[in-house]
């Protein structure tokens, strides 16, 4: 079941917290020199560029430190957002799973660019059961937003992602 919601009306909680997030923004090469761009949480960077390099053998480059806000967040707040730094309409996709044999939910949370967010959503899909993708288990929305990059730093160090060492 796919849903799009536009504004944090759809959203599960009236929480701040869910009208923005901090993410990097990266480029990925795979082994066959193709490049593609991706969002990745903050606060799992480190993690997932290991795993991206280590596991899959991509190189991953460019990282910039970015905020995404929901698309009615950013529109009240458009003059501040387009001086911050470069915009980019980006989604966020919010799968939502339920296992009755087990007894328990898991949320997954993925960014796409606008363009590449139907395409996203179905490689999502590929990776969910047949008979759970169908069903009412499985909620997947998409809710607008955009990402604001970080205008470079002056800083004489990396970008704290986390503990170090």
């Amino acid at each position: 079941m796919l849903s799009e919601h536009t504004s944090p009306a759809g959203a599960k909680t009236d929480s701040p917290f869910h009208l923005s997030q901090k993410l990097m923004r990266c480029e990925v090469v795979n082994r066959y020199h193709e490049s593609s761009v991706r969002f990745v949480e903050l606060d799992a960077f480190k993690l997932w560029q290991y795993l991206m390099s280590n596991k899959h053998g991509m190189k991953v480059g460019e990282p910039t430190l970015c905020l995404w806000v929901d698309a009615d967040e950013y529109a009240r707040n458009a003059n501040v957002f387009d001086r911050a730094g470069g915009v980019e309409a980006v989604n966020r996709i919010v799968v939502d799973l339920f296992d009755a044999e087990y007894g328990f939910s898991q949320t997954i949370t993925r960014y796409a660019r606008a363009g590449e967010t139907g395409q996203v959503t179905t490689i999502l899909r590929s990776h969910i059961p047949d008979g759970l993708c169908d069903s009412d288990a499985c909620q997947i929305t998409v809710i607008e937003g955009r990402v604001v990059a970080h205008l470079p730093h002056r800083a004489s160090r990396k970008a704290l992602m986390g503990l170090e060492g």
